[in-house]
């Protein structure tokens, strides 16, 4: 479809298109009625070196990480995710002592990184500061809001990791205390020993080779260890694999969302943490709790940004089975690898205690390998010990969280978002707008257009006829002689020069103007044609031949008493009844009395001779007919004549009839040399819109009043 067919149907349907406009921009305005404009106020946090490369909830009897090697190992995520969490808005919310829920204040909270305000994750800026924005329609609550939440999360932070260096404490300490009841008894045991068998010192051969014995023990003893911690992962994750599968069923939009897709990376890699934790905790320890409730949060962000799209429901790749599946392959190589070296190990073991001579020394090694191992646990456990209590010290005395900028006052007011909805309604109701109404164009199947006409009768279009709006349709009959100015008048013109060239190449005179049925215009175009060729210099004469309905007789003011009837008759000479109009060169030959056998007179061999006495005497015959759907005469008639001129009205739906008469025709062997598609939209016309240029202060004289014509009555309505 072209450009301009586009901006012919949006002007067709103009009123449509601005109602639909104006109603969408109306309930705009009532839906935001009552929004109120908003206020913003923002904190900016910082978070320390431990909290950004410390996971939160660490085991206890891991110490303290240092910086990663890469960035990728930052917590920023996990703490931006803690601080939009349900805990610290209800928190948040009994501190500033406002009424609300958490979600409701999750919904006006914005965290974001320091350079990129309006994301809710970080972007690639390298920025480790946190900003939280929150909107209120009252600036004092959004600043006692927005504070409130930066101290709770600071003291919820310093909470969760004081709780973390105490429970490691704890747990050292316990430890600990059963290292020295270890180490106690291997040195009460290595003693009694050497004082039951009067021994001070080893030999130097029996010391190198229980030396050996020892670090052999030692290592074996540490890769079975290792071997049990794959094994137990390996165990953990065969059983994810078996809970899932390698699809799953998502909710995703329409459009790609990047946001999305980053959300479900984060939580694969939440999924892939918690299960590592379990492969090492018990479910209710405090690593595997917070794991769990972290990808529970991320499940939660990732409904709400689904929901804000349009979902459809399909079954794609599972990143967190794949994940397992690498994961899986790791922990069987390391597990085979593992197991190769306790086998290797144990050898070396079993060579150690080969190369000691059986007996005492073989006991005596034996107590101090295991004094020496208690000895080691217990050294190491001290050690422990005392870093944890120093990270205890430190979540006490200093924060983690340190707040960087507080909110003094709110920013605002922001106005609504009205303005956008209004702009994004009018959008899109202009292409809803216009899509209706292409539509409803195309499911018009009236009679618009030239295309429409020939691609129904397979005929050629000679003319398009305007539509005539400056005054009664009465006026219409002669406005090739009233108005000659006039583009409706212009159109007539088109249709006498293609009838010129058409009958200079056949020759043809008699010509008959027929319709499929009544009011499609055929009086009027026969009229008006005639009056064309007259005024070109051609001798035409007009036959009503319409001997049921006559009307050419009150078009031209001229007496109906005697006519073709008359003739047809015997009653008349053709010379009696034709009159003269006042255009020169047309002649009238009205249609007479009505006959009761008008079809049979129209086919009678006397109707031939009066077709060859009018087309010696005129150069043109031009025949009026009724409606050829509704009487016969036209079909009669069309058999004499040279050729047959068809009318047909726009904007109309087609019943059929139109190819009913074309068929008819075309059975009389009538020669039809065209279709007028008559009473056309005026901008369907290009004749027409371009006539203004020429006459652009061209005032339309009122029908009858040109110098030297006679004054007309108001003329009835023909009916065609």
């Amino acid at each position: 479809m072209r450009f301009w067919e586009f901006y012919r149907i949006a002007v067709k349907r103009r009123w449509m298109i601005l109602g639909m406009v104006l109603i969408t921009v109306v309930a705009i305005c009532l839906a935001t009625a009552n929004e109120e404009p908003f206020y913003q106020a923002r904190v900016q946090l910082m978070p320390s070196a431990a909290a950004l490369y410390k996971p939160v909830l660490q085991h206890p009897t891991v110490g303290v990480a240092g910086p990663p090697k890469e960035l990728g190992d930052s917590q920023l995520p996990n703490l931006m995710s803690l601080l939009a969490s349900n805990q610290v808005a209800e928190r948040a919310i009994r501190m500033a002592g406002i009424t609300d829920t958490p979600e409701g204040l999750r919904y006006r909270m914005v965290v974001s990184t320091a350079t990129n305000p309006g994301a809710r994750s970080r972007d690639d800026s390298g920025t480790d500061m946190i900003v939280v924005t929150v909107k209120d329609s009252d600036p004092q609550r959004a600043v006692k809001t927005v504070n409130a939440i930066a101290h709770v999360f600071s003291n919820y932070y310093q909470e969760i990791s004081h709780q973390e260096a105490v429970d490691s404490r704890k747990f050292l300490e316990q430890q600990l205390e059963a290292a020295r009841n270890n180490l106690e008894a291997a040195s009460n045991d290595l003693r009694s020993f050497k004082l039951a068998h009067n021994i001070t010192s080893l030999p130097e051969m029996t010391s190198t080779a229980m030396a050996s014995l020892r670090q052999s023990i030692s290592d074996r003893d540490a890769a079975r260890s290792a071997l049990a911690e794959a094994n137990a992962k390996l165990a953990d994750v065969n059983r994810q694999l078996r809970s899932m599968g390698p699809t799953r069923r998502v909710t995703e939009g329409t459009t790609d969302s990047p946001m999305l897709h980053a959300i479900e990376g984060e939580l694969a890699q939440a999924t892939q943490a918690l299960n590592d934790a379990r492969s090492k905790y018990m479910e209710e320890h405090p690593r595997v709790l917070a794991l769990k409730a972290q990808v529970e949060e991320i499940n939660d962000r990732l409904e709400q940004e689904r929901t804000k799209m349009k979902m459809t429901v399909s079954q794609v790749r599972n990143p967190v089975y794949e994940q397992l599946l690498q994961q899986k392959a790791t922990l069987q190589a390391e597990r085979d690898g593992l197991a190769a070296k306790v086998a290797q190990l144990s050898t070396s073991v079993g060579s150690a205690v080969g190369s000691i001579t059986p007996g005492l020394d073989v006991e005596l090694l034996r107590l101090e390998n295991e004094f020496q191992t208690a000895q080691n646990a217990y050294n190491n456990l001290e050690t422990q010990l005392h870093q944890a209590k120093i990270n205890e010290r430190e979540t006490s005395s200093t924060g983690a969280i340190r707040i960087v900028d507080t909110a003094e006052r709110a920013e605002g007011p922001i106005g609504s978002n009205r303005l956008a909805y209004i702009g994004m309604g009018i959008i899109l109701s202009l292409v809803v707008g216009l899509g209706l109404a292409i539509t409803m164009d195309a499911l018009d199947n009236r009679i618009k257009s030239k295309t429409d006409l020939e691609h129904l009768l397979a005929l050629p279009v000679t003319a398009l006829i305007p539509r005539y709006l400056e005054g009664p349709t009465s006026d219409l009959a002669r406005l090739s002689h009233t108005d000659p100015l006039s583009p409706i008048a212009e159109a007539y013109r088109f249709l006498r020069t293609d009838l010129l060239l058409t009958t200079e190449q056949t020759d043809a005179k008699s010509i008959m103007v027929a319709t499929a049925k009544p009011g499609q215009g055929g009086t009027t175009t026969a009229a008006n044609l005639a009056i064309s060729l007259a005024m070109d210099g051609k001798r035409v004469i007009l036959v009503d031949a319409d001997m049921r309905r006559p009307s050419l007789h009150r078009i031209f003011k001229a007496a109906n008493e005697y006519g073709l009837s008359s003739i047809l008759c015997n009653e008349k000479d053709f010379q009696d009844v034709v009159v003269s109009t006042e255009i020169d060169n047309l002649l009238l030959l009205p249609a007479g009395p009505a006959p009761s056998n008008p079809a049979e007179l129209l086919g009678s061999a006397r109707m031939r001779m009066l077709v060859d006495t009018l087309s010696e005497y005129a150069d043109y015959v031009l025949f009026d007919t009724p409606s050829a759907i509704a009487f016969t005469d036209s079909v009669v008639l069309s058999q004499l004549l040279d050729g047959v001129m068809l009318v047909v009205r726009a904007q109309q739906v087609p019943r059929g009839v139109e190819l009913q008469v074309r068929n008819l025709l075309n059975k009389a062997n009538a020669n039809i040399l065209g279709v007028v598609l008559n009473d056309v939209q005026p901008e369907m016309v290009d004749s027409y819109y371009y006539h203004s240029h020429y006459y652009p202060n061209l005032k339309r004289r009122k029908p009858g009043a040109l110098p030297g014509s006679v004054s007309e009555r108001s003329l009835p309505p023909t009916g065609e």
